[in-house]
């Protein structure tokens, strides 16, 4: 299986840090969150990584070239991450990834491992979204269910209301739903107004027109989503001592 990792953000809430080193590759422990979340994918049959890379992609590269100097690695650069959002990023590493099924990740979401054993050992064939029902607020990426557990909508504008829990930034994009992922993507990107757009949007869309997604249930599981200095202490509590 592959996997796909957006890293090309500035991570602006979290400077002074992220002016001398990538979001990504803040120390935690004697690991970073790339290193954390490469070795989980790995040790989990994950064998191929599209890597979306922007704000100091030679550090990034730099790293991976020598913590895993064998991983079947491509990389994609966003020449425009200053301007562009996820939505953007993930668009580019579609000739890539189009007609395979593929693990999408935030890359300044630190986990735990038995997160991605859940998502790999789903049923094949679907689409999932790693869910948290733990709490939601209005800022976060809500997520609303029928009764049949597929998703009807997701996206941060979403009511808290009728929210089955957040979306924490990991998903299984199955093989059925990629190609209409990708071309939702491109459409969205032929108006520049939309480059601020997260993927959300895209996977809102293409649910709305018919592909099936499924939550998955991840509550009681550790995870951060490392976006400020907070999150970054919440972090290092959990996952310092956690072997990558």
């Amino acid at each position: 299986m592959k996997a796909v990792i957006l890293l090309a953000g500035l991570g602006n809430r979290l400077q002074p840090l992220t002016l001398t080193t990538p979001k990504s590759l803040l120390p935690i422990g004697n690991s970073n969150t790339l290193e954390h979340m490469i070795r989980k994918l790995i040790k989990h049959d994950v064998s191929s990584f599209v890597i979306v890379c922007g704000h100091m992609q030679k550090e990034i590269q730099n790293y991976l070239e020598h913590t895993f100097p064998l991983l079947n690695l491509t990389i994609v650069t966003n020449d425009y991450y200053r301007t562009t959002n996820t939505g953007y990023s993930l668009m580019l590493a579609k000739e890539y990834l189009q007609d395979e099924t593929f693990i999408k990740l935030d890359g300044d979401v630190i986990f735990q491992e038995e997160i991605i054993k859940k998502l790999v050992a789903a049923e094949d064939g679907l689409s999932y979204v790693c869910v948290d029902s733990t709490a939601v607020d209005e800022e976060v990426i809500k997520v609303q269910c029928g009764a049949d557990g597929n998703v009807t909508r997701i996206g941060n504008k979403l009511p808290v209301a009728g929210a089955v829990g957040e979306s924490i930034g990991i998903e299984r994009i199955g093989k059925r739903s990629s190609a209409a992922l990708f071309e939702m993507l491109e459409k969205m990107m032929e108006n520049s107004d939309n480059y601020q757009n997260y993927y959300e949007v895209a996977y809102d869309a293409i649910i709305q027109a018919g592909e099936p997604f499924k939550a998955l249930d991840i509550t009681g599981l550790h995870w951060v989503e490392i976006d400020t200095l907070d999150d970054y202490k919440l972090a290092q509590h959990y996952f310092s001592h956690a072997d990558a």
